[in-house]
């Protein structure tokens, strides 16, 4: 066989590969072809934690500090990941709240304003109003 068959061979046995790949793994074959390589996971040592930490979101535009806009709580979690040497690395990632969580955030909230004297309860405020005063032209005891 000549050095053009060779070649030929070669190119044909590349073609089928990449056709296999294209037909059986359509993920690898779309990561290849953009560019993008696929991110390693590694073994996962201790799964997503929350910190604690909190955030909020919203959409840029506008006057920010004078315009109502729609904020969206966002928290931030952690986990451990072992590489393939053996080295731990620390993933963080922010996501958004659940429901729970943003209901035990207003509650915190709610509990420093109320203990730092922030803001008044209802009946902090009836107890600030004057007594009722009785209507006029009406005689309350009886002739």
């Amino acid at each position: 066989m000549g050095l053009l068959a060779w070649l030929l061979f070669i190119a044909l046995i590349v073609a089928a590969v990449l056709i296999y790949m294209r037909v059986t793994k359509p993920e690898i074959w779309n990561s290849w072809k953009s560019g993008k390589q696929l991110p390693y996971e590694g073994a996962v040592k201790r799964d997503w934690v929350p910190t604690g930490r909190i955030d909020f979101a919203t959409q840029l535009g506008g006057n920010e500090d004078t315009q109502a806009s729609e904020f969206k709580l966002l928290v931030e979690e952690h986990r451990v990941v072992e590489s393939i040497a053996g080295d731990e690395h620390l993933e963080i990632q922010w996501r958004l709240a659940t429901l729970r969580e943003a209901k035990a955030v207003a509650t915190q909230y709610h509990k420093y304003l109320t203990e730092h004297s922030l803001i008044k309860s209802v009946a902090d405020e009836t107890a600030l109003l004057s007594p009722p005063i009785p209507a006029q032209g009406h005689r309350s005891d009886p002739d």
